[in-house]
């Protein structure tokens, strides 16, 4: 059959045929070629997949499924200060199904999060590259560790080596956490014998808790 395009059409679906973007569009004609009744894979980015057919700026609806979430895993992070950085950590947080990214703030951060739309972008291109079926949430707002829900597990060089049960994951700024930033009831995770890059970390201790 070969190569498959994957696309994220928001629902609420209505009716039998699904309407592509200009911009996708655009893709499917100019850059891959699709013919007409060439098979397109489609998901709303909440767990329905379909297999249909593009008719020239549409795909018709067949063969939907829902797929259930493949993990519940949140990751939080100081936003790095470079715009390829962020939308790598982004774009990779996407393809390996990790739920929910929040921005978090910090006393020596020194980039800031993404406007929505932009993040948004980033994250669809994570979704439709994977072939996934579910699009990772990212708040819009920053948050701080101390009104981030519990439980939570930061990631610290020194901290513990024991593997933790908490389904958040925090990251933190390039600059290193500031005396007491860290709440004293909250677990410190060790990712290693090395220093890593802030969107380093942040695929690490995803990958390990995924």
């Amino acid at each position: 059959m070969g190569h498959v395009p994957h696309l994220l059409l928001p629902g609420p679906w209505m009716g039998e045929r699904l309407e592509v973007s200009a911009q996708q569009r655009h893709h499917l004609d100019k850059v891959l070629r699709v013919g007409t009744g060439q098979t397109i894979e489609y998901t709303d980015g909440e767990g329905v997949v379909g297999l249909g057919s593009y008719l020239a700026g549409e795909v018709a609806r067949r063969g939907e499924k829902t797929v259930p979430r493949p993990s519940d895993l949140v990751v939080v992070a100081a936003p790095p200060d470079n715009r390829d950085r962020i939308r790598f950590m982004i774009e990779k947080l996407s393809e390996m199904g990790v739920a929910e990214l929040r921005f978090l703030e910090t006393r020596h951060g020194q980039g800031r999060p993404p406007r929505a739309d932009r993040a948004r972008s980033w994250a669809v291109a994570g979704l439709e590259q994977s072939r996934g079926a579910w699009l990772i949430r990212i708040p819009g707002e920053p948050v701080t560790l101390g009104a981030l829900e519990r439980p939570f597990v930061v990631c610290d060089p020194g901290g513990g080596k024991e593997w933790p049960s908490a389904r958040t994951v925090v990251v933190g700024p390039e600059g290193g956490w500031a005396a007491g930033e860290i709440p004293e009831d909250a677990p410190r995770w060790d990712l290693g014998g090395t220093v890593l890059r802030l969107e380093t970390a942040a695929l690490v201790a995803a990958a390990r808790l995924l």
